[in-house]
């Protein structure tokens, strides 16, 4: 495998669905792309097997709609699933399988992560930035020229 998806969030909690949506929309598209309610442990071993790993999930601290991608590194993570984050789940894969591919997040700002179904209209509207970004992984020879580089 060469590049994986993982979408997070919980579709039913509005905006905060909207990594589990592009997901959706890129496993649509042929591309090898999973929707998770959110980080699990079971992901590290296709983690693992994967070149470059693309996750993408909301921001609390970008402003709605706005969509950033960083680079990402193992972090220690926590004994508790409900505190796993992509991070953690790298440091798991490589912990787990020995390899620590290439990792991106792209995140998007969100409005309203309140009960109900739906992205408001600053998500929906950044929706396309996040997949045309995300999109872009498909190609093993594209990096990011809008983003740090890869962290030690």
């Amino acid at each position: 495998m060469t590049t994986l998806w993982i979408g997070f969030g919980n579709p039913l909690r509005r905006d905060d669905g909207v990594g589990s949506r592009a997901a959706q929309i890129l496993a649509a598209e042929g591309l090898s792309a999973q929707a998770c309610f959110q980080p699990l442990p079971e992901l590290a071993v296709e983690i693992a097997a994967a070149r470059r790993v693309v996750f993408l999930d909301a921001d609390l601290e970008l402003a709605p709609g706005v969509v950033r991608l960083r680079a990402l590194a193992p972090a220690p993570c926590s004994p508790w699933s409900h505190r796993l984050d992509a991070a953690g789940l790298l440091s798991l894969a490589a912990t787990l399988a020995g390899k620590r591919p290439e990792a991106w997040l792209v995140s998007i700002g969100i409005l309203d992560a309140g009960v109900g179904e739906g992205l408001s209209a600053p998500v929906e509207a950044g929706l396309d930035e996040l997949l045309t970004r995300a999109r872009r992984f498909a190609d093993d020879g594209w990096l990011p020229s809008d983003a740090t580089a890869q962290p030690s």
